[in-house]
């Protein structure tokens, strides 16, 4: 777990809504009731913390039921079919010896009909092959409803919070 203090991470949320970065979702989207909108929350969460679970699995079916078919961000990359997605997921990897992930409770921030969400979180990471990555990031998920539950529709990280690459000695 992330050591660094929950009130950083609240002040890093509240600069990007008030820099515009949580700008206002599209008119028109119908209110969603509080009931709906708990609910969107409680399913969100529980579907980041699978979604987490089938990473460090290395389960690729299971993390490809949260992509659909085409994203609108992946990391630097912008509109990319899930066959990418998921062929770069395959590719680290096949490249690391341990691959660690955790994730601190994420802060979800819901579109006003329940069916679109940001979530943003601190992800600390180690992945170690031939090259030793570790660090600390500011991640934000979007997420979409449709017809099959929640998908990502894009994963980014806001903020670089720490980071250590060298070359592995193993």
């Amino acid at each position: 777990m992330c050591t660094r203090s929950a009130s950083s991470f609240a002040a890093a949320i509240a600069v990007l809504a008030y820099l515009g970065g949580l700008s206002a979702w599209p008119a028109g989207a119908a209110e969603a009731s509080a009931a709906q909108a708990a609910q969107a929350r409680r399913d969100l969460a529980l579907a980041s913390r699978a979604w987490l679970e089938a990473t460090l699995q290395g389960d690729f079916s299971s993390q490809a039921e949260f992509y659909p078919e085409r994203m609108e961000a992946f990391y630097l990359w912008r509109n990319v079919p899930k066959s990418a997605v998921m062929a770069e997921k395959r590719r680290v990897f096949a490249e690391a010896r341990t691959i660690d992930l955790d994730m601190e409770s994420p802060q979800i921030i819901l579109s006003a009909d329940a069916r679109a969400a940001r979530m943003y979180f601190r992800k600390t990471y180690l992945i170690d092959g031939n090259v030793r990555r570790e660090g600390e990031v500011l991640q934000e998920l979007r997420w979409a409803k449709n017809n099959e539950g929640w998908k990502i529709v894009s994963e980014r990280d806001l903020r670089v919070i720490r980071q250590v690459q060298k070359v592995s000695s193993h």
